[in-house]
């Protein structure tokens, strides 16, 4: 599912304000002890981000989940730029060094199936809530965290924070394949990595 660009921020009751994360879009499956961290663009991520695969190992039950998958600064921020330098990491010994120097995180912010139950025709706001129940957060793989209504106090911190943007999600919205209005997202014009804005980054 893929939000649509939105040029200004807005306010709405009926829908869920997130922040928009500056790293690689991912879909994670788990299925008996198989786990499988796959991009937006369809490359495996298991081998780079081992602590990832982990974290979802340990969580119990079969799952498919969206999530952003991001290597964080001290303050907070996504750093684009670290996580492309874990992605390219393969050697055992690099990435365990990786791992160390640069740890990955895993927001997850959206649910497909729980064990054999598809999920998707359900409204958002109720995914959310089995999400909510399927697992807590680590350091490691943490809930995306959303604000229902207040859209441009979000996007507020969105600039006081240089984040990348901010993605609302209409509470009703099923989950559906490719592009759609049910999910927006407003990027913050001012942010410091300015390739961020365009295209040539998996999100």
């Amino acid at each position: 599912m893929l939000a649509t660009v939105r040029k200004q921020p807005f306010s709405d009751e009926e829908w869920l304000f997130e922040l928009k994360y500056d790293g690689f879009r991912c879909l994670v499956r788990k299925s008996s002890r198989t786990v499988d961290l796959v991009s937006r663009a369809g490359n495996p991520l298991n081998v780079s981000f081992p602590e990832i695969v982990e974290a979802v190992a340990a969580v119990r039950g079969e799952f498919v989940i969206d999530a952003e998958l991001t290597v964080d600064e001290e303050s907070g921020r996504s750093s684009f730029d670290r996580l492309q330098r874990r992605a390219v990491t393969k050697r055992a010994i690099s990435v365990r060094a990786a791992m160390r120097e640069n740890p990955a995180r895993l927001y997850v912010f959206d649910v497909l199936a729980l064990g054999s139950n598809d999920l998707r025709k359900l409204p958002l706001s109720e995914r959310i809530r089995h999400l909510r129940d399927a697992f807590e957060s680590t350091q490691t793989m943490l809930h995306a965290s959303g604000i229902v209504g207040a859209g441009e106090w979000v996007f507020d911190q969105v600039r006081m924070r240089d984040l990348e943007g901010m993605v609302a999600k209409r509470l009703a919205s099923p989950y559906t394949r490719g592009r759609t209005r049910d999910w927006l997202k407003v990027k913050n014009p001012g942010y410091s990595r300015r390739a961020a804005l365009g295209f040539g980054k998996e999100a």
